[in-house]
């Protein structure tokens, strides 16, 4: 696997954690455990689907330097050419994280919004 794809697992999975979800008579802690519960069914229910893709086009970085010389000042353009660059993107991450809160709702959830992450 490479690194883009296991950054946005990363992403993904600390956004995941900082939803808030709220269900009458539930704590914090069984909210997230539902949640991971969710998340793990809509991996079953979602699975990848790896296209490769152009994920940063090509560009030309330019660069100017300047020197003195003789009392004057010189300057010269550099350009660099950089390729664009292509990785493995997963087309389903849209419709699992949708999987995912539909699964919550039918656990009679509702989503609150976002809490700060705790890196405890």
């Amino acid at each position: 696997m490479g690194k883009l794809p296991v950054l946005v697992l990363l992403l993904l999975a600390l956004a995941g954690c900082a939803e808030r979800w709220t269900r009458p008579g539930t704590t914090e802690a069984e909210a997230d455990a539902m949640n991971a519960a969710c998340t793990d069914q809509s991996r079953l229910a979602v699975p990848q689907q790896l296209v490769w893709q152009m994920v940063e086009s090509s560009r030309i970085e330019r660069d100017r330097r300047c020197w003195r010389d003789g009392g004057r000042e010189v300057c010269r353009v550099y350009s660099r050419y950089i390729p664009p660059r292509y990785a493995w993107v997963d087309m389903n991450t849209s419709p699992r994280d949708a999987w995912r809160r539909e699964c919550m709702r039918a656990q009679g959830f509702s989503f609150e919004g976002y809490r700060p992450l705790r890196l405890q």
